[in-house]
């Protein structure tokens, strides 16, 4: 009985143990007939079209891989949070965070090899491409990077990238001082990545983000060239949609769909999949807007982007570097390259494009040392160059914004710029307002006397001899109450509610946040922390449409402000400003934005956002 009993028992652990080996394996089978399947039945839910007919189109997807990241465990996989608990790696952590910007202890903890959720659309997975497609050399620019952020870019890549696409991934250090980042590293990518070309060029003498580019962009030989930042993770199928359109026509370029991990916890939050459009305001501050599309039309499919963020893109080589001449080869560090090849894109050739099925996740650090200890503003002079190029009679609308600083920058010799462009016989920059992004002026009005609900000193009717006063701190911009400075109203008591109904310091892009009460990137939305009314019968400011939410209230004995409920007996809730344009304050419910102020009677080109048209090989509809 007990020979019996110990048989059973070997059995059922010989049972166990097999049938847990066979369930990947299963899985594996089922994957492999699913996309036999899609195969199969691809001519009828995907119409090629009969003009290329001929033509072979491909399901790009690696559904061994998908399924192999499916099942993946453990910290950060599938793009969760790392949240740490023990009090001496918190410690680190935070001092790491000091110096690089980033959570290194989570980051460290976390699989390079490590998933992430897949963010495109549903349909996106079921969409062909071309068979044939040309193959790319990757450019990642770093300068100290975290060794585990690098490590973990390039196995994303690897990992995710179709081998028959990646012709090469270059490496350009920007004379790093962290010592991972020379032999451990290049020992690092002998060992791991035996069937990849990666070539690493150490630059003798720092050169910024810009052009430390162009140095990895001449060394490359692919046919087309993709710029990533050295913190970025590739999505599920993320490069056949991004070549599509350059395949049909080199002359312009795409980019992906960026989404964002948090650098303290690595947790991916994806963008919409319908996502905006890069803009900027006349301070030159890059901002999203609105993307609006007419009924009918397939948004997945690639449609014009004005302005690129810059940390992701794909070019044609040739393109890039022999007939648009690279960027600016004078930029100094960081910042408006990016400004500067959109218009490139835009008015001499045939413009930038993003791509919803195309997705990357990205970071943008709340704190870099390695821009933070540069002696002279490079960004005014790369700022300067940028408008004297390519803004022709707009110049001035950026100039004003800040005269001061504009005035004391010398940019530098511009012949190299301006040959350039006059050799691509560029359109003018109104074009590019009237065509490209004909809603920018409505958000960023290029004439500083817009009409405006109120302006001026904010000032307490319970205490008038206090106002609200924007403090700048190392770390953040605050309101709080100060004694109100008399005659000219001082620069840091001047304050804006403009038609997007917001509280806007000053001529900036700094808007009143009901959080905390601080001054952060103007959202421009019809809700939510940066959305106020003041009510001019009752004097209350309050945050959102309802009259009834939290109001803006004074506390004289801290010398701050607060959110309360709103009380319309509390006299501490009580303002007014120096004006009050009490017209467009009693027509409140039918003003927004200034798109009737600017564009009276006229009809605005909206087609600058529909999707890209072209010849496809393999079509989306």
């Amino acid at each position: 009985m007990k020979t019996f009993k110990t048989l059973k028992l070997k059995i059922r652990q010989f049972s166990i143990k097999y049938f847990i080996i066979l369930i990947p394996i299963f899985g594996i089978i089922a994957l492999i007939a699913l996309s036999a399947l899609l195969n199969l039945t691809s001519d009828k839910s995907i119409k090629i079209s009969t003009k290329n007919a001929q033509k072979s189109c491909r399901d790009w997807n690696n559904y061994e891989q998908i399924y192999k990241e499916m099942i993946r465990k453990g910290p950060g996989e599938n793009g969760t949070a790392v949240i740490l608990t023990d009090d001496n790696e918190l410690a680190l952590n935070k001092k790491l965070f000091s110096a690089t910007g980033f959570g290194v202890v989570v980051s460290d903890r976390i699989s390079v090899n490590r998933s992430i959720k897949d963010t495109r659309h549903p349909n996106c997975q079921k969409y062909l491409y071309p068979e044939e497609l040309p193959n790319v050399s990757i450019i990642i620019i770093f300068y100290n990077e975290v060794f585990s952020v690098l490590q973990r870019t390039l196995h994303s890549i690897v990992n995710r990238t179709p081998p028959e696409l990646l012709h090469e991934i270059i490496l350009v250090n920007d004379m790093s001082s962290n010592s991972e980042l020379y032999d451990p590293l290049e020992d690092y990518v002998l060992d791991n990545f035996p069937n990849t070309t990666i070539r690493i060029k150490n630059l003798l003498e720092r050169k910024g983000l810009i052009v430390t580019r162009l140095e990895g962009a001449e060394i490359a030989t692919g046919e087309v060239l993709v710029f990533f930042d050295s913190h970025t993770e590739v999505n599920v199928n993320w490069l056949p949609p991004l070549l599509t359109p350059i395949k049909a026509n080199r002359r312009l370029a795409t980019n992906p769909t960026i989404d964002y991990f948090s650098p303290e916890t690595f947790k991916v939050d994806g963008a919409p999949h319908y996502s905006d459009r890069g803009a900027f305001d006349w301070e030159l501050i890059w901002h999203q807007l609105s993307r609006k599309v007419p009924d009918g039309y397939n948004k997945l499919k690639p449609y014009p982007n004005p302005i690129m963020l810059g940390c992701a893109f794909a070019i044609d080589r040739k393109f890039f570097m022999e007939e648009l001449d690279g960027y600016d080869r004078d930029f100094r560090i960081w910042n408006a390259e990016n400004y500067e090849l959109s218009f490139k894109l835009w008015l001499c050739a045939d413009g930038l494009y993003e791509v919803p099925c195309s997705r990357i996740t990205h970071t943008f650090r709340t704190l870099n040392p390695s821009r933070s200890n540069v002696p002279y503003d490079y960004l005014g002079r790369n700022f300067k160059r940028l408008v004297e190029v390519w803004f022709d009679d707009h110049k001035d609308v950026v100039y004003d914004r800040n005269r001061e600083r504009y005035d004391k920058i010398d940019p530098g010799d511009l012949n190299r710029p301006k040959s350039v462009r006059a050799r691509l016989n560029c359109k003018n920059f109104k074009y590019f307002l009237d065509y490209v992004i004909p809603e920018l002026i409505m958000k960023y009005p290029i004439d500083k006397k817009v009409p405006v609900f109120a302006s001026g000193q904010i000032k307490s009717m319970l205490n008038v001899s206090y106002c609200m006063d924007f403090v700048k701190g190392q770390n953040n911009e605050t309101a709080r109450l100060k004694n109100c400075k008399e005659g000219d109203i001082p620069e840091s008591q001047y304050f804006r509610m403009t038609f997007h109904k917001n509280i806007v310091f000053g001529h900036t892009e700094l808007c009143l946040d009901a959080y905390n009460i601080n001054f952060l990137e103007c959202h421009y939305t019809e809700f939510g922390n940066q959305f106020w009314r003041f009510n001019l019968k009752s004097n209350m400011i309050n945050n959102g449409s309802d009259d009834n939410k939290s109001c803006l209230t004074a506390d004289f004995e801290e010398h701050k402000l607060y959110m309360k409920t709103c009380n319309v007996s509390d006299i501490n809730q009580k303002w007014k400003f120096s004006y009050q344009n009490s017209t467009a304050l009693n027509d409140w419910e039918n003003i927004y934005g200034y798109e009737k102020y600017f564009y009276a009677g006229q009809e605005i080109n909206w087609n600058s956002m529909l999707p890209l048209e072209y010849d496809e090989e393999c079509s989306m509809d």
